[in-house]
Parts: structure tokens; C-alpha cells; sequence
């Protein structure tokens, strides 16, 4: 039987620029160089150096890194609000936890997409959003389940995905 042949990509979706091979030698060798425990901010060290393949993959200049920084904080707190509904009877474990906001897409005439946070009660009533949070709920079963589906301790939980998501 032959062995299936590995190769080092970046994720679907993901923006980087250098070769995904080149990038993960760079990320290997300050890993070496720390003992295997990089501290954060150890690649960003390594990649202000002009010749280093992740260079460009940084953003150099502050004032725009630091509106850059910003925004993620902006959706990291839109991501991070939840509604917790529980009754007086239930246990903390049992509180049903649903984010206030949803990330949603609306397309204009001219086909250009805006993304947005909106609030996920009234994302839940139009129909197209609702659609786009469903689509986005199963993608992440699917990412679950390609991520976990080896382990066998995990079995009980994958098999309903996988029937839910018809991938046998």
C-alpha cells in the first residue's frame, strides 16, 4: 500500500502571500530556535526581517497595523456578546448560549459583498440571513468533523453529523 503523499497548503480562504512550504520552514526554525516553545511575537521578530519569506505577509507600518488591530478587537467583541437563556431550575451547563450578533453578507446590484455583524435575533427572521447562519453552521460541522473525525472517542458524537451532513 502506498503512502499517501503530504503537502503543506494554506486554508481555503486564508490570505497569505509567501509558499505555504517556505512559510512553515521559516515557522519551524523559530520554533527550533526557542526550544519548541516560541513566545508570541517570536515569527513577528523573525519575519521584520526583509529577507524572511513572511515578511510581506506583515503589516510594517504602524498606523495602519494599529487600525488594523482595532477593527479585530471591534469584531472580537461583536463575537464574543452572547445571550444566555436559562430558567431558575436549570443548571449553569444547561443555559442555552447564543451569540448576539451573526457575520452576514448582503450583495448589491453590482455584485460587490459587504460584510456585517448584525444582531442575530433579526438575522434569523430574513430569510437569506437566516440561510447564510444555517450554510455557516453546517460548514463549521463539516470543519469539526474533518478536524476530529480519526479519533475514535469521538465516534458517538461524529455519526449524527455525519448522517445530518449526507457524507456517509
Amino acid at each position: 500500500m502506498s503512502r499517501a503523499k503530504k503537502t503543506v497548503e494554506w486554508k481555503i480562504g486564508s490570505v497569505f502571500k509567501a509558499d505555504p512550504t517556505l512559510a512553515l520552514r521559516e515557522v519551524q526554525k523559530v520554533n527550533k530556535d526557542h526550544g519548541g516553545e516560541p513566545p508570541d511575537g517570536a515569527l513577528v521578530e523573525h519575519a521584520r526581517d526583509i529577507n524572511s519569506v513572511l515578511h510581506d505577509d506583515f503589516e510594517w507600518d504602524d498606523t495602519v497595523a494599529a487600525h488594523k488591530q482595532r477593527v479585530e478587537t471591534e469584531k472580537k467583541i461583536k463575537r464574543s456578546l452572547v445571550y444566555v437563556c436559562r430558567r431558575k431550575s436549570d443548571q449553569p451547563e444547561q443555559a442555552k448560549v447564543v451569540r448576539v450578533f451573526s457575520n452576514v453578507k448582503r450583495v448589491d446590484e453590482d455584485g460587490h459583498i459587504t460584510r456585517f455583524y448584525l444582531n442575530t435575533m433579526d438575522a434569523m427572521k430574513d430569510p437569506e440571513y437566516r440561510e447564510q447562519i444555517v450554510a455557516n453552521a453546517q460548514r463549521e460541522l463539516q470543519q469539526f468533523h474533518d478536524k476530529y473525525h480519526s479519533l475514535l472517542e469521538l465516534a458517538d458524537v461524529l455519526d449524527p453529523i455525519k448522517k445530518r451532513l449526507d457524507i456517509g
